[in-house]
């Protein structure tokens, strides 16, 4: 089967968090985001999101620079019919990095071909559709006190394992954290905050029985991740490291890292996603995306082999509107994967510009 596509637009959503969300090197009060409208020439409609932040704190890419290379990338698409969705990654090689942007027309066409299948994007991707998916929390900064109280909440709610987003200097919290809670499933993330003087910090926080560590250092510092990783005890985790899956191969043949955080976006689509998958212990991280995103990488979530539980609240958690006509809940620590459609009153009411590629 072959896809030819029709027409492609660009809506700039802007999402307005109920409550600002700290990591350890940025504040968000609202998610700005790239939604991509894909047609085909059967008339259906396949929707990606490029999830870039405004500034480049996450990775090199913004959404200005997304949305500026969305042009080339869906001239490099129309050249021909698409084989495959696996054929996106192939007519984008000649352009290097620009993941997300990458990821926004991989997602489009995945959900094209799978309703070109008569099928879900979970059924598409071999996955099963009809369990329930664990959940872990994610929680930013806080507190000493607050922190306490939304670890609580999160345990109470059924959550499966707490993530902290700390700084180098938020040892307190994580003292208290575990001194109130001694058997809750934590762990931290560092957003590459740390750097190799913070290294006996590393050692003292390593007694705190952890489940691992995500990303303490940059992404690019290797021999860092290496050094760590040979001497704690606790499981390295890497996000913003692995980007390709030449990453992914790296931070193994290095033994920078035994475990890896899966965002599609990150990686570039969801046929990159699939290989770190095949190759890797992993889990599933949120970009703090729209339903949209949130739908495809649920779809993900569906495959068999996922070490620990996905980080993923419900949609209503995070934003006052979102661009679904329904949110995805957890309940009891559990969200279960469902293709709730795209709204396209709440897409136009969100929208603050269109472009049409």
């Amino acid at each position: 089967m072959t896809i030819t596509l029709r027409s492609a637009e660009l809506f700039d959503v802007r999402l307005t968090f109920r409550q600002p969300i700290h990591t350890a090197i940025s504040v968000l009060s609202e998610r700005c985001t790239t939604i991509l409208r894909l047609t085909d020439q059967e008339g259906r409609v396949g929707y990606g999101e490029g999830v870039a932040f405004e500034t480049p704190w996450y990775t090199p890419e913004t959404q200005n620079s997304l949305r500026a290379l969305s042009p080339l990338l869906y001239q490099l698409l129309i050249t021909a019919p698409l084989e495959g969705p696996s054929a996106v990654a192939e007519r984008f090689r000649p352009i290097q990095g620009n993941q997300m942007a990458k990821a926004m027309f991989d997602g489009a066409v995945y959900e094209l071909f799978a309703q070109a299948e008569q099928q879900s994007l979970a059924t598409y991707l071999g996955g099963d559709d009809s369990q329930a998916i664990r959940c872990g929390k994610a929680l930013g900064r806080s507190s000493v006190r607050q922190t306490i109280e939304n670890v609580g909440l999160a345990l109470t709610d059924g959550f499966e394992r707490i993530k902290l987003k700390l700084a180098p200097t938020d040892t307190n919290i994580l003292e208290q954290v575990r001194q109130t809670f001694p058997d809750a499933p934590l762990m931290f993330d560092a957003n590459g905050s740390f750097d190799l003087s913070d290294l006996p910090l590393l050692q003292v926080w390593d007694e705190f029985s952890l489940l691992m560590m995500e990303q303490p250092f940059s992404a690019n510092e290797w021999l860092n991740h290496q050094h760590a990783a040979s001497i704690l005890k606790t499981p390295l985790c890497l996000d913003e490291s692995i980007q390709t899956t030449h990453d992914a191969a790296l931070m193994h043949q290095l033994q920078a890292g035994q475990i890896i955080n899966i965002k599609p976006a990150r990686l570039g689509g969801l046929t990159a996603a699939l290989d770190v998958r095949a190759s890797s212990t992993y889990w599933l991280g949120g970009m703090f995306e729209s339903g949209i995103g949130r739908r495809q990488t649920l779809a993900f979530a569906t495959l068999p082999g996922l070490a620990y539980p996905i980080d993923m609240s419900g949609t209503n958690h995070y934003f006052i509107e979102d661009v679904l006509e329904q949110d995805y809940l957890v309940e009891n620590g559990r969200i279960r994967y469902q293709e709730h459609p795209v709204s396209l009153e709440r897409l136009h009411h969100l929208t603050k510009s269109r472009t049409y590629l």
